[in-house]
């Protein structure tokens, strides 16, 4: 990628010495680590004659143990960097700035046609300035070497790498890493975005490539992307799991031995990060997975830091989180087809809160005050930690004051209720129990939640909470609306 000037907004940490060295944390920066690496002697012409990597003149900074993995083909591998020191070092990178798997589907069933392509070596395409380079060696037998290009195991690799793929195909269409999508309303918008892409890859000398050299440039309707199977050309845009994926989670090895009730906790942690994709891909609310997700949370507490050898040792997995897994692999080999499109907006705004005495819930559209609802938390709620009381305030506005269907904006000013409506699921029981019964009922309404964070210095509903006697919301504006039954007053 000789045309990094088109890229000099995301890739300083490559090209300036100076903003590579204020990543790392005070004092850290001489580096001193030096951690040999096995049998990747064999390698050292392929990386110097591919430009990979170059012999060390001196002692760089940070040796690092170097490894490959096989790649999906069978035939060729991937280098990647134990950079557990360099990470260790520097600071956190920031957000990768990848989108949502939820709203990655959303924004593609917008459309009605897609080209697809990836980046050839992506990272390899990314060259790393010869003053930096001296951080990222490899320990070796006899001659240390060092990068010369991005590599796999530094934290700010992937955000390098997405950024720069943002900018490619800004206005065009999506980018995951180091897979394209083309998008276009229509076939001539569609190919005109193509060109447009195509012009930008040349200019910064990005190799991509489609899958099979036919195919190249081709715009679809139907495709798989980053394990998902769309199928734009429907009446309505629609979409499910890659279906070769699916049948080799449902039908492998480890689901045989995590449904028998001992499997190794490698093969747990596949299965289970393999149901948690499935749930998102096939908008399968989580919070019908409480003991699964709950055995995956202890057994994931004994694993942070542990050794590879833990991890091949052998768990019970409780019946009950082999029954909720049974009941989800049932869905993926159905692997029913999800209607897209995306929800209109309600025009309202859901505003909740709780204090350690009492809870509030307003529906404001347009700064208009629309209507609320109020409450004093008895018996156990009143005992209840501050996040469970937040989620029941959340639950008693989606109950209580959203009926129009559609997407629900909602504001709540406590992050743990955030995550846990957005993932759908909580880890916290008592919180997961509220959340269910408030998701079935938006779901029999045909709301679609939409939560967000706001500082309680902007949160609506908080003065509603405060006072040993509640302030009383203004004149209301109820909205036309249904009675509600037994149920959904819970």
């Amino acid at each position: 990628m000789d045309g990094v000037g088109r890229f000099r907004e995301v890739l300083p940490m490559l090209m300036d010495p100076v903003a590579f060295a204020e990543a790392f944390v005070s004092g850290d920066a001489a580096g001193g680590c030096r951690v040999p690496s096995r049998g990747m002697e064999r390698h050292r012409a392929t990386l110097r004659s591919c430009g990979v990597a170059s012999d060390a003149r001196s002692r760089p900074a940070f040796a690092m143990k170097a490894f490959t993995t096989p790649k999906k083909d069978g035939r060729t591998a991937r280098l990647v960097l134990d950079a557990r020191p360099l990470n260790d070092a520097m600071r956190r990178p920031p957000s990768m700035d990848l989108p949502r798997l939820r709203d990655f589907i959303a924004e593609v069933e917008r459309h009605r046609f897609a080209m697809q392509c990836d980046g050839v070596s992506y990272f390899y395409q990314f060259p790393v300035d010869a003053s930096i380079s001296r951080y990222f060696g490899i320990g070796m037998k006899g001659c240390d070497m060092l990068l010369n290009v991005l590599c796999m195991g530094w934290s700010w690799a992937p955000c390098i790498a997405q950024r720069a793929s943002n900018v490619l195909v800004r206005d065009l269409g999506l980018a995951w890493v180091d897979n394209f999508l083309v998008l276009g309303g229509t076939l001539d918008e569609a190919e005109r975005n193509v060109a447009v892409f195509r012009k930008r890859a040349q200019a910064a000398r990005v190799e991509v490539r489609a899958e099979g050299d036919d195919a190249l440039w081709q715009v679809r309707s139907r495709f798989v992307c980053v394990g998902v199977e769309f199928d734009l050309a429907a009446e309505t845009q629609r979409h499910r799991l890659d279906p070769a994926w699916a049948e080799r989670w449902v039908d492998g090895s480890g689901m045989t031995a995590v449904l028998s009730g001992r499997a190794t906790a490698r093969q747990f942690a596949e299965v289970f990060g393999g149901a948690v994709w499935a749930t998102d891909i096939l908008a399968v609310p989580r919070c019908h997975f409480a003991a699964l997700l709950s055995f995956a949370g202890r057994l994931g507490g004994r694993m942070v830091g542990a050794a590879a050898p833990v991890w091949d040792e052998v768990v019970d997995v409780p019946p009950s989180a082999r029954r909720e897994l049974g009941a989800l692999r049932k869905i993926v080999r159905e692997n029913p087809w999800v209607v897209g499109g995306v929800p209109e907006d309600t025009g309202s705004v859901l505003w909740t809160d709780a204090s350690s005495r009492a809870w509030a819930a307003l529906l404001e559209a347009e700064g208009r005050f629309v209507d609320g609802r109020q409450g004093v938390f008895a018996g156990p709620d009143a005992d209840a930690h501050i996040n469970l009381k937040e989620m029941l305030a959340f639950a008693e506005g989606v109950v209580r004051l959203c009926w129009a269907p559609g997407a629900q904006r909602c504001r709540i000013d406590n992050a743990a209720v955030v995550g846990a409506v957005a993932k759908g699921s909580s880890s916290s029981y008592a919180a997961n129990r509220v959340l269910s019964r408030s998701l079935r009922v938006a779901g029999r309404r045909g709301i679609v939640l939409r939560p967000d964070w706001v500082p309680s210095g902007g949160q609506l509903a908080d003065p509603y909470t405060r006072g040993t006697s509640l302030p009383r919301f203004p004149a209301q504006l109820p909205l036309p609306r249904s009675r509600a039954t037994p149920f959904d007053l819970f």
